[in-house]
């Protein structure tokens, strides 16, 4: 063999894994980013939903202030629950947006992370990914022809 023959040899297998690695590079790449935007996006809902429900909260508290402050000590002292802000629901509502959107969010990620994952490996084994079926429906039980159920009858 010449060195020419193996070079071109060398270089005929090391193309295609080439090929294959920008493909998967590509792939993961854009499969991150679309993640970082799904995580973004989640991220800035829950900032915007606790920095809405710290100011109703901070607002209840200061009107709560303003009223014990005109109120005075001593009807404070006498009744101190109504001089409470009330925030309860602000805070259980806050709550549950934040579970809601960390739980959307964390599916949604997982979805793209499959499917790049799914993606990356169909392209390592050159196998394309097969598209999601809809579950096999079983298949209607047959019922035999009047005639040979009549033909049976005869018989017995």
């Amino acid at each position: 063999m010449t060195v020419q023959t193996i070079v071109s040899d060398v270089k005929g297998r090391v193309e295609p894994l080439v090929a294959k690695g920008q493909e998967v590079v590509t792939v993961s790449v854009d499969t991150l980013l679309k993640a970082n935007d799904v995580v973004v996006d989640g991220v800035t809902t829950v900032v915007k939903t606790q920095v809405e429900a710290g100011k109703d909260l901070f607002a209840a508290a200061q009107a709560s202030f303003e009223k014990a402050k005109s109120a005075g000590i001593k009807a404070v002292v006498a009744s101190p629950i109504e001089y409470l802000p009330d925030g309860r629901e602000r805070v259980v509502s806050a709550y549950n947006d934040t579970v809601t959107v960390v739980t959307k969010t964390g599916e949604e990620v997982v979805k793209i992370v499959k499917e790049g994952y799914e993606t990356v490996t169909a392209t390592l084994t050159g196998v394309p990914v097969a598209a999601k079926a809809a579950p096999a429906k079983k298949p209607a039980p047959r019922k035999a022809p009047a005639a040979k159920k009549r033909t049976a009858k005869k018989a017995a």
